[in-house]
């Protein structure tokens, strides 16, 4: 697996549940490379977590949670920027351990996702994390990774779109620095990168709202 930033426990809420939606997941698992890529805490629209143990089966019926605080600061009008007729994606007790602290939208066609969620890690080692994936992107399951400076964006931002190959998806991050803490905005989505170039500038919205 590639030394990179994704959690083991994250996301294991809407990812696992919107499977059934998105045409791009299959019954096969993705792999454990592509399963460990994304940023720290950031969104993933496969069919495998991190941690499967934690993952709870699209056949089953999970708990669900109260929405994130977070969907206050990302909130319908705000996903609208990125996804057509964006729903609220259900946010799934794990099996074990706490839920992460994330809001999702997916949209009304089925085909994207969009989350938002504080990093565990720092600005620094995201961005290390980015760099080395740029250089070795077969490690993770994916290809033409890119990696893009941000300005005007917290104390430091930078972009990520990367294409992930089982199942296929083009996924797009900005992870920023904003005040004491590193956020991530994470869109995933399966008929083509449409939204990626709109996630700065949501980013640049919703970062005064951001919890301190």
């Amino acid at each position: 697996m590639h030394p990179r930033r994704l959690p083991r426990t994250v996301l294991p809420a809407a990812a696992a549940l919107l499977c059934g939606l998105l045409a791009s997941c299959s019954s096969g698992s993705a792999s454990p490379a592509a399963a460990g890529t994304s940023p720290t805490g950031a969104a993933q629209v496969t069919t495998v977590s991190p941690d499967p143990a934690a993952t709870p089966s699209v056949n089953s019926s999970p708990k669900t949670l109260p929405p994130s605080r977070l969907c206050a600061v990302l909130d319908r009008s705000a996903a609208r920027q990125v996804l057509t007729d964006p729903k609220q994606a259900p946010r799934v007790a794990p099996n074990k351990g706490t839920a992460p602290d994330s809001c999702s939208y997916t949209s009304g066609d089925g085909t994207a996702m969009l989350t938002l969620n504080p990093s565990t890690r720092s600005y620094a080692a995201e961005l290390s994390a980015a760099h080395s994936l740029v250089r070795d992107p077969a490690s993770a399951g994916m290809r033409d990774v890119k990696v893009t400076e941000v300005d005007g964006l917290g104390q430091g931002a930078f972009s990520e779109t990367t294409q992930v190959l089982r199942p296929r998806q083009n996924v797009a991050y900005v992870v920023w620095r904003a005040g004491s803490r590193t956020w991530v905005l994470t869109l995933a989505e399966t008929a083509g990168a449409k939204g990626a170039d709109r996630l700065v500038s949501l980013a640049r919205q919703i970062t005064p709202r951001l919890p301190r």
